[in-house]
């Protein structure tokens, strides 16, 4: 049965005041640096915050539902390195007690809210990306109904699905819209919901 908005985990709940500050401090750390992909635009130095401040809150947002849910979740990341991470964000432990690297990834949709996300995009995974468990943030802006929110907000950001290293490399991979990035060619709604992840872990 595909995922649906039903199955996403809100954010709102996860994220804090005081976890929003421990991402601002981390991106302020790591600005300077952030270099751009080969495979996506070059950007401006504010747009690479906007980008690692969404990276840095879902990473902890997700390591908040984790352990809210009784499961071991710990950053991966050494938050004052300079060079780029191992390429995954968290650890986490599976029902036999042995370690999974789980990879997270947050995008933004201006146009869609999460009752059309599932069915619209793809998860941000290109084909070096995937880790044992890759997890899938989403934010989206509200435009067109008050109050409007024009920027990223836990209010309007959700956990959609994780999936498998394995259910991701064995899809195509096609370019991502704008961009000369190829990412896994499948549908957020394709992802399996995070309640099902949380019986594989302890």
């Amino acid at each position: 049965m595909p995922l649906t908005a039903a199955d996403a985990v809100p954010l709102r709940g996860l994220v804090s005041e005081a976890l929003v500050h421990t991402a601002a401090v981390t991106c302020a750390r790591l600005l300077p640096h952030v270099r751009d992909r080969a495979d996506l635009h070059d950007r401006d130095p504010l747009e690479k915050y906007h980008n690692l401040l969404m990276g840095e809150i879902a990473e902890l947002a997700v390591i908040a539902y984790l352990m809210g849910q009784g499961k071991h979740a710990v950053s991966a990341v050494d938050k004052g390195a300079a060079t780029p991470d191992a390429g995954h964000d968290i650890l986490v432990r599976r029902r036999d007690g042995t370690a999974a690297k789980c990879s997270v990834k947050s995008s933004l949709s201006y146009r869609h809210g999460i009752g059309a996300i599932p069915g619209q995009f793809r998860p941000a995974f290109n084909r070096r990306e995937p880790r044992d468990i890759n997890i899938q943030v989403y934010f989206h802006y509200r435009l067109d109904s008050e109050p409007r929110t024009t920027v990223a907000a836990s209010a309007h950001a959700y956990i959609i699905g994780w999936a498998s290293e394995k259910k991701l490399l064995a899809s195509e991979f096609a370019v991502y819209s704008g961009e000369k990035r190829r990412v896994a060619d499948l549908k957020l709604a394709d992802l399996s919901p995070m309640a099902e992840l949380l019986p594989l872990l302890s």
